[in-house]
């Protein structure tokens, strides 16, 4: 007969998470100082070896814990160009994953369809925003290179009827 007590004693020994019956298991928390040792051990290659067995789901899993700890981000901080490819990037994975799955209803893969052709299309107009503004900005650097060249009296009448037409549209 097996006394009761030794088991869990022996239990408990090899595996000190343990206590009580089984149902109470419960991993010990790491303390904040041992993480910080260990992650400052590693190198950044060594972190992204361990990272690159995790497969991309698991590691999206990781990066919604570390931006929920991380501070606050605000729109100005944003890079809307990456953030709007990661987007693209995670419904496009979705559809993938739904046009391969038989159970899947016609209608969703359709609707997550729809939602790769919309997001693909606001990268499009993204990219066509930024050449847009790389354009006016080499234009206005040529003009002000331009005007450098120009005598003073020419920049004085150019800048005083420039101040007009801009007050007329709501620039200045």
């Amino acid at each position: 007969m097996i006394d009761e007590s030794k088991l869990e004693a022996l239990k408990q020994k090899q595996n000190p998470h343990l206590r009580g019956d089984q149902s109470k298991a419960r991993p010990e928390q790491p303390n904040r100082q041992s993480v910080r040792n260990q992650m400052s051990s590693m190198s950044e290659e060594q972190i992204r070896s361990q990272l690159s067995a995790l497969s991309e789901k698991e590691l999206r899993k990781i990066q919604a814990v570390l931006e929920e700890m991380l501070p606050e981000q605000y729109v100005k901080e944003l890079n809307l160009e990456d953030e709007l490819l990661q987007q693209y990037r995670k419904t496009k994975r979705l559809m993938d994953d739904a046009l391969d799955d038989d159970d899947v209803p016609s209608n969703q893969k359709a609707q997550v369809a729809n939602s790769v052709v919309s997001t693909l299309a606001q990268l499009v107009k993204l990219q066509e925003d930024l050449k847009l503004q790389e354009a006016l900005k080499l234009m206005e650097n040529t003009l002000i290179e331009v005007i450098k060249t120009l005598p003073q009296a020419t920049k004085d009448e150019f800048f005083e009827e420039y101040e007009m037409q801009a007050k007329k549209v709501g620039l200045a």
